[in-house]
């Protein structure tokens, strides 16, 4: 098996697993891919919380008697599998939830802003943030970051992690590069204006958000050098295109 067809093969189980994280129909692929195995681990880690997070108790409802019903004119219905939209949903409950625990955890009268959405979406895809030496696809890379949205340099560093997701809602490229000490996470935000650099921080993470024409660019990851030397490469090689 090529590497090429190695990464793809990787992309396809974690699209199934992302939509299913019960997905049980790469058993054979997981045996060789420890990166898989991890990932597969962190969404059900993650669907855990999703569980966890929506068993908010409800009171008992006080229902009128319904009438006999004639059970051998019923049709019972099959019960159905969770879809992937429902996965999808749950996932945009929690990092709502997240959301306001990192606001009200603090400020009960703060408002949500900008570096607030970026904190609460990679605690959502923490599971990205991982040192790899595979990197995604062309044509995978081409479809996050579509050539109408953003130039984005290859000299700038190894993509391992391309998705596209969602901030303030709208669909922006999440990256995954891989820096000279650790990985750098990059969202691409062209609907995002802001007027200044804005630094943040969650104890663990450190990033800014840069001006870029219209949009805007976060940066984030664990090494403050990394940070220093994204902002200049990225700042010079993402240009919208209008």
């Amino acid at each position: 098996m090529t590497e090429r067809t190695m990464i793809e093969t990787c992309e396809q189980y974690r699209e199934a697993v992302g939509g299913d994280p019960a997905f049980d129909g790469g058993a054979q692929h997981l045996v060789g891919c420890a990166e898989c195995r991890a990932y597969r681990d962190e969404m059900l880690a993650l669907d855990a919380r999703i569980a966890k997070a929506l068993a908010v108790p409800v009171p008992a409802l006080d229902l009128p008697e319904l009438p006999d019903i004639d059970a051998a004119n019923v049709t019972p219905l099959r019960a159905r599998k969770p879809s992937r939209v429902w996965y999808a949903m749950a996932a945009s409950v929690l990092v709502a939830a997240l959301i306001g625990f990192r606001i009200l955890g603090s400020n009960p009268v703060a408002t949500t802003t900008l570096a607030d959405e970026v904190l609460a979406h990679l605690d959502h895809e923490m599971f990205s943030m991982r040192v790899s030496t595979d990197g995604v696809s062309e044509a995978r890379l081409a479809r996050v970051v579509p050539a109408n949205i953003a130039q984005l340099d290859p000299a700038d560093g190894l993509v391992t992690y391309a998705q596209s997701c969602v901030i303030n809602g709208h669909a922006v490229p999440h990256l995954v590069i891989q820096g000279r000490n650790g990985p750098v996470t990059v969202l691409l935000m062209p609907h995002e204006k802001v007027d200044g650099p804005q630094s943040f921080s969650d104890g663990e993470l450190g990033g800014v958000i840069l001006p870029v024409g219209n949009g805007s660019i976060a940066i984030v990851g664990h090494d403050p050098d990394d940070l220093e030397h994204y902002q200049k490469a990225l700042r010079n090689s993402v240009t919208w295109s209008t």
